[in-house]
């Protein structure tokens, strides 16, 4: 009885990541400036999440500061900005073009070292309204659940060395919570993680706990950890607008 529970849990699993992988999710941001040398056709990760009827588009603050004018001081576009638009990397004919930054902020600098400083209230994401969807896709719904240590969650986007495709899916597993970061273990994942910075990090059913900052190599264990901002500020701050 327990070898068929265990055999029974495992398809159970493979069949809900099977599903979770064939579910469009990810996107690629687009940003494009009424400069445009200031343009940037792949700006790392970004998705689409639903509240009380709303669509909104998110993405990773540090973004910003690989794709913005130099104008730009703070997380304001200061007028610059032509159009943000996102994309599945595979297929530029099904977009989002966002329309408002909800969360723009002129005290909130642009600079890696105010990012660095900050690091454990930093905020590392950006929520835009939605001005067009062109897209078949369901946008994802926030966990309320707290996650289990252990517990296997999934960032779903492209490195910048991911070739033109499908969307990845990279498998991790849940440590701990320290401020406003998750500290994933990878399981199996990128050789190099530069550009999955916004992906989202789902549960096995595909709620949203989270978005990928950062990750590295842990001096001690040797362990591959990736570091995902925790999404529950973002869902407080969408659920407090007026």
């Amino acid at each position: 009885m327990i070898v068929v529970t265990v055999i029974t849990l495992i398809l159970i699993s493979c069949s809900s990541t099977k599903k979770l992988n064939n579910t469009p999710i990810a996107l690629i941001n687009n940003v494009s400036y009424q400069d445009s040398s200031f343009d940037n056709s792949n700006a790392s990760n970004s998705f689409l999440v639903a509240h009380e009827g709303n669509t909104y588009a998110i993405t990773a603050k540090h973004i910003l500061m690989i794709a913005k004018t130099d104008a730009m001081k703070f997380v304001d576009f200061e007028g610059g900005l032509k159009q943000w638009k996102m994309h599945p990397k595979n297929d530029s004919t099904k977009f989002i073009v966002a329309d408002k930054l909800l969360n723009a902020n002129r005290k909130d600098s642009l600079t890696w070292d105010y990012m660095d400083t900050n690091w454990d209230t930093y905020e590392d994401w950006l929520v835009f309204s939605v001005k067009e969807n062109k897209t078949d896709y369901t946008p994802l719904s926030f966990r309320k659940k707290p996650l289990k240590k252990g517990e296997h969650l999934y960032a779903i986007g492209w490195t910048y060395k991911d070739t033109v495709g499908s969307q990845r899916m990279y498998e991790y597993k849940f440590d701990t919570t320290k401020g406003n970061f998750h500290s994933l273990i990878q399981i199996n994942g990128p050789n190099s993680m530069g550009g999955l910075s916004g992906a989202p990090v789902v549960d096995n059913k595909g709620k949203i706990v989270g978005l990928v900052s950062s990750g590295g190599e842990d001096e001690n264990t040797k362990e591959v950890l990736l570091q995902a901002t925790d999404i529950k500020n973002a869902f407080e701050f969408i659920s407090n607008m007026k």
